[in-house]
């Protein structure tokens, strides 16, 4: 009697035991899931970079171009004809920088997300998209500048995108 109580008793903790790793790994693998894709946004790299193209963007800008609609296109290489750089150009400053930064795209808009709804974004690249639905919506009267670079996939031919964006103008 005594050893199948032994046999039960050790039974059940291996049982809780279970559960209590099953919860653990399924947090933990969410965990990693959300920072593999939060990795790709706003990391140090991009925005020293971002800052970079914040800065000549500021100086050649002016507020009252973009500041009548929840956002501007800059340039973007993929769904219209304002490309951000050719390479068959040299010697432009503009050109040279977004090219050395491999920049996609340039988007400014307000810094409020609330206030740019799903039918806002079906002009967005859908990696963009799940970009500025990540950011942290706050009630700032501000811009913000975001900017989309490509990287190299070195396991497929499917570039990555990653992010970064910065407060852009005066507004404020």
């Amino acid at each position: 009697m005594k050893k199948g109580f032994i046999l039960l008793e050790t039974i059940v903790v291996i049982m809780v035991l279970c559960v209590i790793l099953v919860m653990l790994y399924s947090s933990y693998s969410n965990l990693l899931v959300k920072v593999k894709k939060k990795s790709l946004y706003d990391n140090t790299e991009y925005i020293y970079k971002t800052n970079i193209v914040r800065n000549y963007l500021e100086s050649v800008i002016p507020e009252s171009e973009y500041n009548s609609s929840l956002y501007y296109v800059v340039c973007r290489n993929s769904i219209d004809n304002n490309k951000c750089y050719s390479d068959n150009i040299t010697g432009n400053y503009e050109n040279d920088l977004f090219k050395f930064l491999k920049v996609e795209a340039v988007y400014i808009m307000l810094w409020d997300t609330n206030s740019i709804n799903s039918n806002d974004l079906t002009g967005f690249e859908a990696t963009t998209q799940n970009y500025i639905k990540s950011l942290d919506p706050t009630n700032e009267s501000a811009f913000r500048i975001v900017v989309m670079y490509e990287e190299e996939n070195n396991e497929t031919d499917i570039p990555i995108y990653e992010y970064a964006s910065l407060r852009f103008g005066s507004r404020g």
